[in-house]
C-alpha cells in the first residue's frame, strides 16, 4: 500500500486504533530498526547475544504482525 493510500484510507475510516494496536505499530517498527541493525553486520562479526537478539526480535515481530493481521491492521505497518 502507497502512503497515498494509506493517508487516504486513514482520512476515510472512522475508526481509531485501539491503544494495543498502536503499541504493537511502534513496537514493530522498533523491532524491524533492531532487525535491520543487526542484519547489516557481516554475520563473523556477530557474537552470540547478537544472534539470540536477532532472533528474539524476529519471533516478536512476526508475532505482532499476526496480531495486526488478525485485528485487520495490516495497514498501520510498511510490509516489505
Amino acid at each position: 500500500m502507497t502512503s497515498a493510500d494509506r493517508l487516504a484510507h486513514e482520512a476515510a475510516s472512522h475508526v481509531r486504533a485501539t491503544p494495543e494496536v498502536q503499541h504493537a505499530v511502534a513496537r514493530y517498527g522498533t523491532l524491524s530498526a533492531s532487525i535491520d541493525r543487526l542484519s547489516s553486520r557481516e554475520s563473523h562479526y556477530m557474537t552470540p547475544a547478537d544472534w539470540r537478539e536477532l532472533h528474539s526480535a524476529q519471533d516478536e515481530r512476526y508475532e505482532l504482525h499476526q496480531r495486526l493481521a488478525a485485528a485487520g491492521q495490516l495497514h498501520l505497518i510498511e510490509v516489505a
